[in-house]
């Protein structure tokens, strides 16, 4: 059997994968159940360049994904809020340093909902394999906050090649078009095919399948018998193209004519732009839909955040310095604390050998004081350790009943002998007192 050669590694395709833009779509705490669907069906659209399972949770900040997103390339970031008003805000933010649009979502139909509405919805898997082609209409150049809309959302996605491009790749495409009336950007979502021109219904259904034609004494009944629709001519030069490739469909062939149809996926949203923010939403404000401001005003706003921006680095300035000055002094007052927990575990009644131990943990032999342990303690819990024992009473009642008896004893010190004391209780009833008097007598 020959040897096989080593198989080559497809490097170029990682290398090209990192270099596309990718996207988080989250939101920023409870957008309702409808909302959650609608960030869904916004990683709808954005497949496969975008977190699908991503997951947030409640305390999860901007600069929380910010930190994260080099790592895997994101270069924008889409967060969805809801305001107090109820209204669901869009913020799209460019990663790491901004600018930040911020959009108001002022109508919405999720995808689940306009799939019921068609007639003849086309799901499938397959659509969500390649990026989706952008398409803008609408927007003025001249107006610098138009211009920066079209970058970012331009920046979002891929660019296209045409002369390079694969056509069985486009099979989505995302329109965007700006209302100059009611200032809005409407955004629908929208799945491409092709269907070749000329060709009526019944040589479409021969091209599909072939259908029983046991009824028919020949094919030009079955072409010519009804199976034209009015439909068939719907196509107009409008959407009609030479195909410079081949295309997936029967019929789709190259440097023949086709009709491009399209049909909505969705979801539809209608977004209004509020303002534009240089940074991650916290920079100076660029452009304001309600608010305007004068020269002067934006002057002095400019000046307040210059002022902000130069305290924060100096507070990282001083953080970074104790934070190294702690590193140096950590050994040693990690030390101490050992020294302290080791003289206390000292103290109590541990039968360890803490001669090494403390060697183990701080890597040098323990001071000789350190180690002896006080004769004062040892003998104050030992002789409190002895009187708690022997300082109970023993009683002992007698034969008549009448009279009790009780010993204390204690054992002679070491200093003085001292003889045992013996001490006898007698009760005597009396007629006007209640109860048992007790009387002491010593002998």
């Amino acid at each position: 059997m020959p040897k096989r050669g080593r198989k080559k590694k497809r490097t170029h395709v990682v290398e090209e994968e990192e270099k596309r833009p990718h996207t988080f779509v989250v939101n920023k705490g409870n957008i309702g159940k409808s909302g959650t669907h609608l960030m869904m069906d916004i990683r709808k659209c954005l497949e496969p360049l975008t977190a699908k399972n991503l997951r947030a949770r409640k305390y999860n900040k901007l600069k929380d994904y910010v930190h994260v997103s080099a790592q895997f390339n994101v270069t924008h970031i889409l967060l969805l809020s809801r305001s107090i008003l109820g209204y669901i805000n869009l913020r799209i933010c460019k990663a790491p340093k901004g600018p930040t649009l911020s959009f108001r979502v002022d109508s919405y139909m999720l995808l689940k909902d306009l799939l019921d509405k068609i007639k003849r919805p086309k799901v499938s898997q397959n659509l969500y394999e390649a990026e989706p082609l952008l398409i803008m209409n609408g927007f003025d150049e001249n107006k610098p906050h138009h211009k920066l809309l079209t970058t970012t959302f331009q920046n979002m996605l891929p660019a296209v090649n045409v002369k390079t491009v694969k056509l069985n790749r486009l099979k989505r495409c995302l329109l965007l078009n700006y209302n100059e009336e009611s200032n809005r950007v409407s955004l629908r979502h929208y799945s491409i095919s092709a269907c070749p021109v000329g060709v009526n219904r019944a040589v479409k259904k021969l091209l599909k399948k072939v259908p029983d034609l046991s009824k028919y004494s020949d094919i030009s009944e079955f072409l010519t018998n009804g199976y034209f629709s009015e439909s068939d001519g719907e196509d107009g030069p409008d959407n009609q193209v030479v195909l410079p490739q081949k295309l997936a469909g029967r019929g789709n062939l190259k440097s023949n004519r086709s009709a491009i149809r399209l049909t909505e996926l969705g979801p539809r949203v209608e977004l209004q732009l509020v303002k534009v923010e240089n940074g991650l939403g916290d920079g100076e404000v660029l452009y304001h839909s309600y608010v305007k401001k004068t020269a002067a005003e934006k002057k002095e706003l400019r000046e307040r955040i210059e002022k902000k921006r130069k305290l924060k680095d100096k507070r990282k300035k001083e953080q970074q310095k104790n934070v190294e000055r702690k590193k140096k002094e950590g050994m040693d007052g990690r030390k101490s604390i050992l020294k302290n927990k080791f003289a206390n575990e000292r103290n109590s009644d541990d039968d360890d050998d803490d001669e090494q131990y403390y060697k183990d943990e701080i890597g040098e032999k323990p001071d000789p004081e350190l180690m002896l342990r006080s004769d004062k303690k040892r003998k104050r819990a030992q002789d409190f350790k002895y009187n708690r024992e022997n300082s109970r009473k023993k009683v002992r009642f007698s034969e008549s009943g009448s009279s009790v008896e009780t010993h204390q004893s204690a054992k002679p010190s070491s200093k003085c002998n001292q003889p045992e004391k013996k001490v006898m209780f007698s009760h005597q009833k009396k007629s006007n007192v209640k109860g048992i008097a007790f009387r002491r007598k010593h002998k």
